[in-house]
């Protein structure tokens, strides 16, 4: 019997050329992803992928099998959501910001609806918007960035957010509010630079940027483990650290000048329109969070 789900997960894997970022949109493990591929290689007896510097590569038969495949399974997934009892909703966020700012809202919608499924795609916001133009994703939750709106790109506010410059509170010997002057000798690690939360920053304060300030960027998480161990500064979004605020891990530096705060919502392709997302956002839009 054929098994059109690993046809599907090929579909994906063969798109994104790499399986962290294919397990990342079939929100499943990459041990998973890579067992389906075998699996699938093992019903056909060839071997669909090559291994390359970059990623996955196509073998040439690999790439006539994604040809003659590609067309119908984008049809039969199109059948799937429209006369199927499950109905997928395809999402992409940053989890970390998400589950603080929406995770318990996203658990209780859920729940109340288990004839929808989500699928989480963690992939970078840029190749997100690509997906979402695309209409390979279905809507975006993320802080907004004017240079992603446009014709058919639409932003729904759900609440703001607020960007700070935190430190190790074992080395906070800062009395006095922090100037700019202070930031020209420091080391502030940051998010990257492509992100709306270092781009707001440097929007923010007129007259500073990468050229007057060191910075090092990095992810998230690599941010908060380095901070354990030095005294730099880092810039973070407080909603997601409050915990560690409250408990004194970290301590908010006070400042001479203000940081903009950032509109957090919902991104939608205005050409994807089905009852099942408009209920998803129209719930998530008329939670109050300020």
């Amino acid at each position: 019997m054929i098994d059109l789900e690993l046809y599907k997960i090929f579909k994906i894997v063969a798109n994104e050329e790499n399986i962290t970022k294919a397990s990342q949109r079939l929100n499943i493990s990459q041990p998973a992803v890579t067992k389906h591929i075998k699996n699938l290689e093992s019903q056909l007896n060839i071997k669909l992928f090559e291994r390359t510097n970059r990623g996955l590569k196509l073998t040439d038969i690999g790439k006539k099998i994604y040809n003659e495949i590609n067309t119908p399974i984008e049809i039969l997934e199109k059948v799937e959501n429209k006369y199927g009892n499950v109905k997928c909703i395809n999402l992409g966020t940053h989890v970390t910001v998400f589950n603080k700012i929406l995770g318990e809202k996203f658990a209780k919608y859920c729940k109340e609806h288990p004839d929808i499924k989500i699928n989480i795609d963690r992939s970078d916001l840029s190749e997100q918007f690509e997906k979402l133009e695309k209409q390979e994703l279905d809507i975006i939750i993320s802080k907004k960035d004017k240079d992603y709106i446009n014709d058919s790109i639409k932003f729904i506010k759900i609440t703001e957010v607020h960007d700070i410059l935190i430190i190790n509170s074992k080395y906070n010997n800062y009395k006095e509010k922090l100037t700019i002057d202070d930031l020209k000798s420091k080391t502030i690690y940051m998010p990257r630079k492509s992100s709306i939360t270092t781009k707001n920053f440097f929007e923010s304060i007129k007259g500073l940027s990468t050229n007057n300030i060191k910075t090092n960027n990095i992810n998230y998480r690599t941010i908060l483990e380095m901070l354990k161990y030095d005294s730099n500064i880092a810039l973070v979004t407080k909603e997601i650290i409050e915990e560690e605020l409250d408990s004194k891990i970290y301590n908010q530096l006070n400042t001479t000048f203000k940081i903009n705060p950032l509109e957090y919502g919902i991104y939608v392709n205005i050409n994807n329109k089905f009852k099942e997302l408009n209920r998803f956002v129209k719930e998530l839009k008329e939670t109050s969070y300020n």
